[in-house]
């Protein structure tokens, strides 16, 4: 096999590292043709670095054959930025991670979550990333879960290796260390490595434990360590901690041989990696190999490569931060936990004994770079993996054999997830061969009361109709559609969730009601497959710890034959019959939550165009039946509107309250001359896609998740920020703020051109008929849930 590799080497840098040791590995095999290509490093103050490896060893790699692009078998990349084109050769392996649990974009203006959105990578490439939380980051951003294969890096137990106690003591005294017990760290003392939980344990351990002394291994070229550090002691400590610990520090900034830093971990005593965010810990598996304990953060990459026998696991806390105006995914370790597990491994020399012996078996038997190179070598000769999407033209519950389906949720109340749920329930049972059942499951709150007359008398019965399933029924798939959300695993085959979030993350309060503290846990814990109706919100489960591919976007729909236009004749005659013939009306539709949907936005521009515009109308509906929508829009108008503005407005604002059927519904629309939504926060927003089949134009929000199904023919969107919030409790919102000047424009210029809903009457049904009614929506529902069932 011709194998052409691209990378750094000669840098001390985790990824030429990498590059150094598998060229090493590739070029023992001799089934194996290498050529190789130098990239340029990530900065131009980075120089080579030789005397890292021995000088055979930098020899071998410098007598490799150089080339540029060859048409061999397979090309691999192993530098940055990563280069996701398609090489000359059959197949192509690029290493990529992502420490922060998503890609990093650098370039500006930045999206508040960068992601790829399914980016269409060719199939010949393959992404290799050295652990699954890395992996998670990638498909997180966008990336093809197929095309992405895990293969952990290695060590050298010729280079890494425990030392026994006569050696240790000899080299400790070399070192002037002898009389110490030795924390080491290593690596660029970034945010991310976790130094700052290092420095605040360390500072607690120190009275009671005059001997401990912590070696911090950094790189001031290539990590600008200097500068880390010095931060982290001015943020972290006071000056009375400072003075207490910087004599017991000793600080490296130096590149070391390996031979060199294999002796620093040699004569430590145990490895502290208190990673916050890290796609792979090297250094761990160095530290193990030459037989030290290690303490390390739970729950990210760091866990996934150590064993309980020799590591302590430190509490961690998974979170979501925009930093740099993009979402990043780490853990927050505890650091008092941390200086707990510090003193243990001082206090029980057991734990040092056991990982002398143990940790470098476990490296042997796992994670040398043979390990590394084999399975490089098996994703080199494998076939390239098929398109991640769902064939459209295969429905796999096509009925040529039947199936069965738990709905469990809600019907009969003026809830969006109870109309969802009513829908495609619709929908389901038109399959002769999916055998449908439902259970109704309890409202949030007792004071809600199931309403009928919502939907067509027709509708309703055939709902009534669908049997209930019986105790511990089991089926291939349950589907739940109810909040709070329920993650457990149920007695089908598969299992699903529908649910959204509004907020751009899963609100703390629908964690209580799940009875959980970490939703990244709880989906982890599970084999629960999500279903969600936009990428808005499909980034909120995101942020909030979903395992990314098992979060998937299908989007809602509508009924062509209850939203639609009317004739001209039929809607003045629904206008005349509410007084609004010579009226030009601006409808909104929802609960009246003036955070998330913006009611004070609509009232306060609605003033301003009454002033010009008298024949402008506002007409608002809400459920009363479920929330205090009219109280809602009370406080918003005493909140948003002065005196004069609350006299023009009232007269001409027309509050609906009741539930309406759907007809009804479809009726304001259909009379209506457009839809404003100034939202903040929506998880799809439908009646602006009921809107746009009833030929409505429509104002909404620009970001969010009306952009997945709105173009610039069918709505005017609102210029927007994103911002988040953080709440008095501490907990963090996500949201988008519509520009109000430009909303207010926006209305006066629908109302300019008069003939818009004329214009749309064809255009929008058009777009809703080919793309968004519940038959093509529960078509894809089927497929994503029967898939391989």
């Amino acid at each position: 096999m011709q194998i052409h590799v691209e990378g750094w080497r000669f840098i001390p840098y985790s990824y030429s590292i990498t590059h150094q040791f598998q060229l090493l590995e590739m070029l023992r095999r001799s089934s194996l043709k290498i050529t190789h290509q130098e990239m340029p490093g990530l900065k131009p103050e980075w120089q080579t670095f030789t005397g890292f490896l021995t000088p055979e060893l930098e020899t071998q790699l410098q007598q490799i054959p150089s080339a540029i692009n060859p048409a061999v078998d397979v090309t691999l990349r192993v530098y940055q930025p990563f280069n996701f084109n398609s090489s000359n050769s059959r197949k192509t392996l690029i290493y990529a991670t992502a420490p922060w649990g998503i890609l990093i974009d650098s370039s500006s203006p930045l999206k508040p979550l960068f992601h790829l959105k399914n980016q269409v990578i060719n199939p010949d490439i393959t992404i290799i990333t050295p652990s699954q939380w890395s992996r998670e980051g990638l498909i997180r951003s966008g990336l093809n879960p197929q095309q992405i294969k895990v293969v952990p890096w290695g060590v050298d137990p010729s280079i890494y290796y425990p030392i026994n106690k006569t050696e240790k003591i000899q080299l400790r005294k070399q070192w002037g260390w002898e009389d110490y017990f030795i924390f080491l760290h290593v690596g660029s003392l970034q945010d991310q490595d976790g130094l700052k939980p290092i420095l605040k344990a360390f500072a607690e351990i120190v009275d009671d434990y005059p001997q401990a002394r912590l070696v911090l291994k950094g790189s001031d070229v290539f990590h600008n360590s200097d500068h880390w550090l010095a931060e982290a002691f001015e943020k972290i400590l006071t000056e009375e901690q400072w003075v207490k610990i910087y004599p017991k520090i000793a600080y490296l900034n130096q590149p070391l041989s390996c031979t060199a830093l294999a002796q620093l971990y040699q004569v430590s005593d145990a490895y502290l990696a208190a990673d916050v965010a890290t796609a792979f810990n090297l250094s761990v598996l160095e530290a193990a190999a030459s037989g030290l304990p290690i303490i390390c953060s739970s729950g990210g990459a760091t866990e996934e490569i150590i064993n309980e026998p020799f590591s302590l696991k430190i509490k961690t806390r998974f979170k979501t931060q925009i930093i740099h105006n993009q979402s990043r995914f780490f853990f927050h370790p505890d650091w008092e936990h941390l200086a707990e597990l510090m003193q243990e491994v001082i206090d029980q020399p057991q734990w040092r004994e056991q990982a002398q012996t143990l940790a470098p078996q476990w490296i042997k038997q796992h994670y040398t770079w043979k390990h590394t190179v084999d399975q490089l070598l098996e994703i080199a000769q494998q076939e390239n993996p098929i398109s991640w999407a769902i064939p459209q033209n295969n429905l796999p519950v096509s009925l040529s054999s039947p199936h069965s389906i738990i709905v469990e949720g809600w019907r009969d109340i003026p809830h969006s997830y109870s109309f969802i749920n009513s829908y495609q329930l619709l929908e389901m049972v038109k399959y002769p061969a999916l055998k449908v059942f439902h259970q109704d499951i309890p409202y949030v709150t007792s004071e809600w009361k199931p309403s009928k007359q919502l939907l067509s008398p027709e509708a309703e019965d055939i709902l009534d109709r669908i049997p209930v399933p019986e105790t511990h029924q089991k089926a291939d798939v349950t589907l739940r559609l109810y909040c709070p959300f329920n993650l457990q695993n149920s007695t089908s085959k598969k299992t699903a969730i529908f649910g959204c979030t509004e907020w751009g993350i899963v609100p703390r309060s629908i964690l209580n009601g799940m009875k959980i503290d970490c939703f990244r846990e709880a989906h982890q814990n599970s084999e629960t497959l999500i279903i969600t109706s936009s990428h808005w919100s499909r980034e909120g489960f995101i942020r909030s710890g979903a395992v990314p591919e098992r979060v998937v976007v299908i989007p809602l729909g509508v009924d062509p034959q209850i939203y639609h236009p009317l004739s001209e004749e039929k809607r003045q005659e629904i206008r005349q019959s509410w007084g609004w013939n010579d009226n030009f009306i601006f409808l909104n539709i929802g609960v009246m939550w003036n955070e998330r949907q913006g009611i004070d936005r609509i009232l306060k521009a609605f003033a301003t165009i009454t002033e010009k515009y008298p024949e402008a109308r506002l007409i608002l509906k809400g459920r009363d039946a479920i929330f205090p929508s009219k109280d809602y829009l009370k406080q918003a108008t005493q909140d948003s509107l002065n005196e004069k503005e609350l006299q023009r407005v009232s007269s001409r604002l027309r509050y609906i309250g009741n539930n309406l059927s759907s007809l009804e519904m479809a009726q304001l629309y259909q009379a209506a001359d457009a839809y404003v939504s100034p939202y903040s926060a929506e998880g799809f927003n439908l009646p602006v896609l009921e809107a746009i089949a009833c030929g409505v134009p429509v104002i909404c929000t620009q970001g969010g998740p009306t952009d997945d199904f709105t173009t610039d023919q069918l709505a005017y969107k609102i210029s927007s920020t994103f911002e988040k919030i953080t709440l008095p409790t501490g907990e963090i919102r996500f949201f988008l703020e519509p520009n109000q000047d430009h909303l207010l424009s926006l209305m006066e210029t629908v109302l300019e051109k008069g003939n818009l809903y004329q214009t749309l009457q064809k255009i929008g049904p058009d777009f809703v008929n080919k793309n968004f009614t519940w038959k093509i929506i529960v078509e894809q529902l089927l497929k994503v849930l029967f898939h391989n069932l």
